[in-house]
């Protein structure tokens, strides 16, 4: 059994990173960073964030989280405004701008993922749908390790 595992791992790997990279790629959008894309989506999904929390979140330090910040203000994504809890803080939100990048970009990522699908029979997406819920459990712990992270961090 440990070997069926072990080999079924070995071919999901190259094909989830292949499909990932090939939706970045293929949709025509500013490229942001695999941390800057995390960055703005944490941001969009948990509200505006200290960038301790940010850094610590992307498991980064603080000058690099600075950086990841500075591009995405550049870019007229983010902004930052002081902390109303700590004068000494500063909080990231997103913008509007930031808001409407981050739409435009899902639609054209899902559209270039459902013009793919339409490439397949019946069977074949059949197959993916029913792989779904069990590519949403490999996730499922992570997902549960950040919502705690988030618990601990919101404590302090």
């Amino acid at each position: 059994m440990t070997t069926k595992v072990a080999d079924l791992a070995h071919r999901l790997r190259p094909l989830v990173f292949r499909l990932y990279y090939l939706v970045r790629r293929e949709t025509p959008q500013v490229q942001l960073t695999l941390t800057q894309g995390s960055v703005l989506s944490e941001l969009l999904n948990g509200g505006p964030r200290r960038m301790s929390t940010l850094a610590d979140l992307e498991r980064v330090r603080m000058p690099t989280m600075t950086d990841v910040v500075r591009r995405l203000e550049r870019l007229g994504l983010v902004s930052r405004r002081p902390d109303p809890a700590d004068g000494r803080a500063v909080l990231v939100e997103v913008t509007e701008v930031g808001q409407r990048f981050h739409r435009q970009l899902i639609v054209a990522r899902e559209e270039f993922l459902r013009e793919r699908l339409l490439e397949l029979d019946e069977h074949d997406r059949t197959a993916i749908e029913a792989a779904l819920p069990a590519l949403t459990k490999l996730l499922r712990q992570e997902i549960q390790e950040d919502k705690k992270e988030e618990l601990i961090r919101d404590e302090r």
